[in-house]
């Protein structure tokens, strides 16, 4: 008898599509033992887009904050830089200023000492000035010393001939022998009439000698003492009939 040899029963394959997501097949016989893991909605567009925009925001925000760093930083530099100007100006100024006060004290300095130069030179001219009018006192009181004073003489009528020296001398010299003085013209070392005012008029007469000015001035002195009545006048001397006192004084 011959044996007859089946095959065994073949059994059912199953045949696997190939996908390229494997993640998104569903199994078709699904283990009871493993359970379905739940899929939770993926927002990454949604949290990207939210991203870029606080990138984009926090970028803006960046960009204006330098800006207003740049502009007020600008403006520091600019400031900075108009404060050097300034400082720069100033010192300038006070060099000036400083050279100016400089010249103006060398020049007070100097205005200074001539101040007290003339004024040194003001005292010691002062001082030489009263040295020379001591000097001149001295001078005119040795001149004067020697100089009397005849008021009251009368002039020549006009029609008479114009009054000299000579004519002085002489009637200085009737005078004195009205006095009782022993005096000669050649003791008049100089003599002049001046007038003072109208109709009065003196004769300045400048003696050798301070002997001769003395021994006039006492005989007048005597003659006016012991003529107490009748004084020395232009009568007296036979020059008028009218009484003009005549004064001798010293010369002033």
């Amino acid at each position: 008898m011959s044996i007859i040899r089946r095959s065994p029963p073949g059994s059912k394959v199953h045949q696997v599509s190939s996908e390229s997501n494997i993640s998104n097949i569903e199994p078709e016989n699904p283990l009871n033992y493993v359970g379905r893991r739940q899929k939770r909605p993926r927002n990454e567009d949604q949290r990207k887009g939210i991203d870029d925009s606080l990138k984009d925001e926090l970028l803006s925000m960046l960009t204006n904050w330098k800006k207003d760093q740049d502009l007020i930083l600008s403006k520091l530099c600019s400031d900075i830089a108009e404060l050097k100007q300034q400082n720069a100006n100033i010192q300038s100024t006070n060099i000036e200023m400083e050279r100016a006060l400089t010249f103006i004290s060398t020049q007070y300095e100097d205005m200074n000492t001539k101040i007290i130069n003339l004024d040194r030179e003001r005292k010691e001219n002062h001082n030489y000035i009263l040295s020379l009018e001591n000097r001149l006192e001295d001078v005119q009181k040795k001149l004067k010393s020697t100089v009397i004073e005849f008021r009251n003489l009368p002039t020549p009528a006009q029609n008479i001939k114009q009054e000299t020296q000579q004519d002085l001398c002489d009637l200085v010299q009737k005078i004195c022998d009205v006095l009782n003085v022993n005096f000669h013209p050649s003791e008049i070392k100089d003599i002049c009439r001046i007038k003072i005012k109208a109709g009065v008029s003196t004769v300045i007469t400048e003696l050798t000698s301070v002997l001769s000015k003395n021994k006039i001035l006492s005989g007048a002195k005597e003659f006016n003492k012991i003529n107490i009545n009748s004084k020395l006048s232009s009568k007296s001397i036979g020059l008028s009939s009218s009484t003009i006192p005549i004064n001798i004084y010293i010369y002033i």
